[in-house]
This record gives C-alpha cells, structure tokens and sequence, in this order.
C-alpha cells in the first residue's frame, strides 16, 4: 500500500513535468512593459519587437512609442539605447539617449499615428531609415499622420 506521503510526491512530479513543455513554448511570448499588450513577435519578412537597453538590462517592447514613453518614466535617469525595427528586416533605427540628449541617425524618421491605439501600436508606431520609406509606408497602411523627427516622437510620447 502507497503512503500519503508518496501518493502526494508522485502527484506533483506528475503535474510538474506534464507543464514544462506549455511553459518553454511560451517563454519568448510576453507582455509590452508599457501598454500591457502582449509583443508582436518578429516575423520571417518584418521585425516587430523594439528593444531598450539600459544598463544590463534589455527589455522588450510593442513599438517604439512604448518604448521611448518607457524610457521618460521608468528609465527617465541615464544612458540607454532603444534598437526601433525599421522598414529593412535586421537592420533596426538605433535611438540614444547619453546624458539626457536623444539621438538617432540623421535620416531617421518616425510614425506615430496620434491617438496611439496599444492594440495596434506595432503596425501605427515604427521607425524608418528615411522619410521615403515612412511615407510609403503610411500610404500602404491607410494611415492619417505625417512622419516626424525624433524630438516630435519623443514629445509625443507620455
């Protein structure tokens, strides 16, 4: 006859080891920091995901919106870096922000279609490497805004 005791450890390794495979499928999958919208991953054609760094610290984000708001609160002290997915797959807008100034390459532009709705902030907030793409872009997509400057963006963002 099984003791209680027994009957109780080979329950947990049961139940244990029946959710290791639901919980290392979702582990990449999480929730925007900012908008608590769950992230966009990365797509075979297209980037989605916007990564802060700050520190030793990497932090996924919906958009670049989320991000830039993220870094005017939370991580409003210091020196970070934000990789924005641009319209070219692997090759992201880099936004730095060294002792309180912000920066970005000097083509770099934004859409950031005001008011920002967090379900779709992924499609209606990017980067670009130039206004071109972000006009072609805003065209494609139907939206009503114009492409701004980082200083707009980062005015923008709450």
């Amino acid at each position: 006859m099984k003791t209680p005791f027994r009957r109780i450890l080979i329950v947990a390794a049961v139940l244990a080891t029946s959710t290791l495979p639901l919980a290392s499928a979702s582990a990449h999958e999480a929730a925007c920091p900012y908008c608590d919208r769950a992230i966009t991953q990365d797509s075979a054609t297209q980037d989605n995901e916007t990564i802060l760094k700050y520190g030793k610290k990497r932090i996924e984000y919906k958009c670049v919106y989320c991000a830039v708001s993220e870094a005017k609160t939370e991580y409003s002290k210091g020196d970070l870096s934000i990789a924005a997915p641009s319209e070219k797959k692997g090759a992201p807008v880099i936004i730095k922000r060294t002792g309180g100034k912000w920066s970005a390459p000097a083509s770099a532009v934004f859409v950031a279609d005001m008011p920002l709705k967090h379900k779709t902030c992924q499609v209606t907030a990017r980067a670009f490497t130039n206004k071109s793409a972000a006009n072609s872009y805003i065209k494609a997509k139907g939206l009503s805004t114009s492409p701004m400057t980082l200083g707009q963006l980062v005015a923008a963002a709450k």
